[in-house]
């Protein structure tokens, strides 16, 4: 009798740990909103899940990578667009000043062309987060140094060419920025152009600058080229953001399916456990209960 009455008490013993285990999964898939939280929940679905979870990892580094590029051209294009703006208004005053007839109007013509050139080296050595935007490779020092007597502009001795390059995916690379070298100097050398025009200000000379306005307009085509191919540039790398951003959707949508918490099927499996407890514990004490009075028998 009592080897049965054994077996009952540890048989409802066993299902009473087993339901708390169950209703402890439950909860714990109702507070996080996962089905799946450890390997032992879904060992066949797990390795899907970890997959799927470190290409989300991989591809939100990416994306950092793409947006900072992003944030550093878009500053580039700007400063650009500030130094287009300069050329052009240059042009204006070269075109204005080739009539001038008094000294007076000379001498304005020079003071804003050495307020202008002061503006555009300003820009040509904009920065951005610390990094200097047109240094090429060389983003810690400035690229460009107007000499104290505005004669002339030299450039950092390290260099102003090369390419800042991101990871854009696996084993894609590009480069995002604009060199000093290919902004400011060449085919055309902006700020010689420049000064060149001022100078022929102070000397009174209206043929060289009517000689040297074709120059100006080389310099300002130049510049709005290399804005244009960094438009492009901003434009592929905000579709690949946007690729990426579809991507991570699909994904999270796929594991959604796989370790989301289905809450109401979860809810009616967490009451019905719950049920299955009240009764099963009801049952144990029930039978200790008979055991003791057997016992004192």
């Amino acid at each position: 009798m009592r080897v049965t009455q054994n077996y009952s008490i540890n048989s409802l013993l066993r299902q009473v740990n087993y339901t708390r285990e169950r209703i402890n999964i439950y909860q714990r898939n109702l507070a996080t909103g996962k089905r799946i939280n450890q390997i032992s929940d879904d060992p066949e679905k797990i390795e899907t899940v970890i997959r799927y979870r470190r290409m989300l990892t991989l591809n939100q580094r990416f994306e950092q990578n793409i947006d900072n590029a992003l944030d550093f051209m878009y500053f580039t294009s700007q400063v650009l667009d500030d130094s287009a703006n300069v050329i052009a208004r240059l042009k204006e005053l070269a075109i204005q000043g080739v009539d001038s007839i008094g000294d007076d109007e000379w001498n304005a013509f020079v003071k804003q062309y050495d307020e202008m050139l002061d503006k555009l080296v300003q820009l040509a050595n904009s920065k951005f987060k610390d990094r200097y935007l047109f240094g090429g490779v060389n983003v810690n020092k400035a690229p460009f140094i107007l000499s104290p007597d505005r004669s002339r502009v030299d450039t950092n001795p390290d260099g102003v060419s090369g390419a800042l390059k991101v990871e854009l995916g696996n084993g894609k690379v590009d480069a995002y920025n604009v060199s000093g070298q290919e902004a400011f100097l060449s085919p055309v050398n902006v700020f010689d152009v420049v000064i060149q025009v001022r100078d022929a200000f102070k000397n009174q000379d209206a043929q060289e600058i009517n000689r040297l306005i074709p120059q100006l307009d080389a310099a300002l085509d130049q510049i709005l080229q290399e804005n244009a191919k960094l438009g492009a540039k901003i434009n592929r790398f905000q579709l690949l953001r946007q690729q990426y951003d579809s991507e991570d959707l699909r994904i999270q949508e796929f594991l959604s399916k796989i370790e989301d918490t289905d809450l109401a099927q979860t809810v009616v499996d967490l009451q019905m456990e719950q049920t299955a407890l009240e009764t099963a514990l009801r049952a144990l004490a029930q039978t200790v209960n008979i055991s003791l009075v057997d016992f004192i028998r």
